[in-house]
């Protein structure tokens, strides 16, 4: 657990968070009062993929750091910014490929992350988020394997992830990544009713009200997967002070209201202004428990998840955590959960208790369900591959057949004019 330590180790994240606050904002760098475990500050900022902002930090600070730590901040930095490039050239390939193949596909978080931050390499990009229709994904995994990407298992999302060296990930998607039926409904329109990028014909971009939703959406995947970290926070605290006048805030204000996320908005919102702001006039403590939960890295907390999202962490054993211990410890439990927990699904149960057998079979057989629809959407992604393959193969065949019927027609009209040339100059040599 990140908090082991006691105080000491709540000094230097509190240290680590003004040190942030300082150079996201280019204010000075307060001076120590004492001692600091850098080595902390080093794991924690790099779990938090915050560490190329704390490097920047500590350049020209009066520090006790040891040689090897402040090389490790700066190794941490210099490859955010070597990943960053390689995302950049990435993507310029990836637009170029979809454009090639007429694939209409909305990009849904790119390197545009980086106009966020006075500095770009203050900026993170951790993966990009492309949404596109289903039926594009065979040809998208084809010229995917063709640049030498390897796909990876996504146990926690319904995307298809694509890595590559040196640490590139590309994720593709056929729905919005967001369980929430509001959210879905209002993504569910196909990808080419969205605006288009300059220049392009089949690149799609979000307005700021659907980005503003996007990314509430993910901070809320990331809070109920336990994954929810200071980056994000960061990352939409930088976003919302970019929204100006012409912002539909009444427009995305209700749909965060029908997801019933407005608590969890609002809390995150102070939590950012207690960690990058000078000052906070709301109460902030439900804020603070928030920031345990994110420090502790998605420590449980009933409470906290009852009032900031209600209706969302109900649905977390429906999720492909990457816990294996997790899962060995809570599998019995999932399969055959608690009334309680079961009259949350089932109200019948609170008038007929002795329903609760059948209920768990209902709701084991959904879980199944969605399990095997995944499978079957992999497998019938590798069949359609297959015959795209098998279909190009059949054309190479057929256009080298062509070439060589062409060639042999080619030869025969050349035998045909050499023979009529030597009769023509046989019959000139007759006449003489």
């Amino acid at each position: 657990m990140l908090l082991e330590g006691g105080t000491i180790i709540n000094y230097e994240i509190r240290y680590m968070l003004l040190l942030l606050s300082a150079v996201v904002n280019q204010k000075p760098v307060q001076r120590l009062k004492r001692a600091v475990g850098w080595e902390t500050i080093l794991k924690v900022s790099d779990f938090h993929n915050i560490i190329n902002i704390i490097y920047l930090g500590i350049l020209g600070m009066e520090k006790d750091i040891s040689e090897d730590c402040e090389l490790q901040f700066y190794q941490g930095y210099k490859r955010e910014l070597l990943l960053s490039e390689s995302y950049r050239k990435a993507e310029e390939v990836i637009m170029w490929q979809l454009e090639r193949y007429k694939i209409d596909a909305l990009f849904l978080s790119d390197t545009n992350i980086e106009e966020l931050y006075v500095k770009p390499e203050m900026a993170y990009i951790g993966q990009i988020e492309i949404l596109v229709e289903k039926k594009d994904l065979p040809q998208i995994h084809r010229f995917m394997r063709d640049m030498d990407y390897e796909q990876q298992e996504d146990r926690v999302g319904k995307g298809t992830v694509y890595t590559r060296v040196p640490g590139l990930r590309i994720v593709f998607y056929d729905t919005v990544p967001i369980a929430n039926k509001v959210i879905r409904r209002h993504f569910g329109e196909p990808v080419r009713k969205y605006g288009y990028l300059d220049n392009h014909r089949y690149i799609h971009i979000l307005t700021r009200e659907d980005e503003y939703l996007y990314r509430v959406g993910r901070l809320v995947e990331s809070y109920v997967t336990g994954m929810l970290k200071i980056r994000e926070i960061l990352d939409f605290w930088q976003f919302q002070k970019t929204l100006d006048e012409t912002f539909r805030s009444k427009m995305t204000s209700e749909i965060v209201e029908k997801a019933d996320w407005q608590e969890f908005v609002s809390q995150a919102g102070v939590l950012a202004t207690l960690w990058f702001e000078d000052g906070v006039r709301q109460q902030y403590g439900l804020a603070l428990e928030l920031e345990e939960y994110i420090i502790s890295r998605g420590q449980e907390n009933k409470h906290l998840d009852k009032v900031l999202l209600p209706y969302e962490k109900a649905r977390l054993d429906f999720y492909w955590r990457d816990r294996e211990e997790e899962w060995a410890a809570k599998k019995k439990e999932w399969l055959f959960p608690p009334k309680e927990y079961m009259f949350q699904f089932f109200p019948i149960l609170g008038k007929y208790p002795f329903l609760l057998v059948f209920c768990w079979i209902i709701r084991d057989f959904r879980f199944l369900k969605f399990v095997c629809a995944n499978r079957c959407r992999k497998a019938g992604v590798r069949i359609r591959v297959k015959m795209l393959d098998i279909k190009e193969k059949l054309k190479g065949y057929l256009r080298k057949k062509e070439e060589d019927e062409e060639t042999e027609d080619n030869i025969y009209i050349l035998n045909e004019e050499e023979t009529e040339g030597e009769k023509d100059n046989e019959e000139v040599e007759d006449q003489k």
